[in-house]
């Protein structure tokens, strides 16, 4: 028994672990994070943090079950996929970037639409099919990275879901520490900076995309 207990908490935190790599490069998602702690605060933040840590967990489970027809499904609409995907990146930044930052309550902790935050990086991170291909090159690289059985999926996933979260806790905190120092102008240039990423991110995709066109 002992034994099963210990193999469990190895998959938790090998889970947990790659949950937390993929979550931490600072990258499109983290500067909505960012932007959303310093306007309005930690749990806004966090909650911006826990769509895409769902989202890392859904692209996980396919990674982890290595699902050929849903991986081969993906792969073979891929083009369609980043098309949609670069499509509403673009556009959100843009929308981003027109933002006016919202802090009328000063450093106060504004916990409004955390449902809207959290859904926002939900579906932006789940519109990047390369998320997927990242755990699924994971799994298929990584030594006993995959889970031994069906039975120690849901403890992986829950370990990148937990390492994910942990993360985007961890950025949500540690940006809130520092908000009340934050003036105005500093908050519309970080909407424009965000805005900007995204928007960079999305034409990246579609460029890459009209480079493939031939094929």
């Amino acid at each position: 028994m002992i034994e099963v207990w210990l193999a469990d908490i190895w998959l938790l935190l090998k889970g947990a672990g790659i949950g937390f790599a993929v979550a931490a490069p600072v990258g499109p998602i983290g500067m909505l994070c960012i932007r959303t702690t310093l306007e309005r605060g930690r749990v806004a933040g966090f909650a911006a943090g826990l769509g895409a840590a769902v989202a890392d967990a859904i692209y996980g489970t396919i990674g982890v079950l290595g699902v050929t027809a849903i991986s081969g499904i993906i792969e073979a609409q891929r083009f369609w996929l980043e098309l949609g995907g670069g499509i509403f990146i673009v556009g959100f930044g843009i929308h981003l970037a027109m933002m006016k930052p919202n802090i009328q309550n000063g450093n106060e902790e504004i916990p409004i639409s955390l449902w809207a935050d959290f859904m926002k990086t939900m579906v932006l991170t789940l519109a990047n099919p390369s998320t997927i291909l990242t755990f699924m090159a994971i799994f298929a690289g990584v030594p006993s990275a995959g889970a031994a059985s069906m039975s120690a999926v849901p403890i992986t996933v829950l370990g990148i879901l937990l390492g994910s979260a942990a993360w985007w806790l961890f950025l949500s905190q540690g940006v809130g520490v520092i908000r009340h120092k934050i003036s105005v102008q500093a908050l519309t240039w970080m909407n424009w900076a965000a805005g900007a990423l995204l928007v960079a991110f999305g034409v990246y995709t579609l460029g890459h995309l009209l480079l493939q066109w031939p094929a």
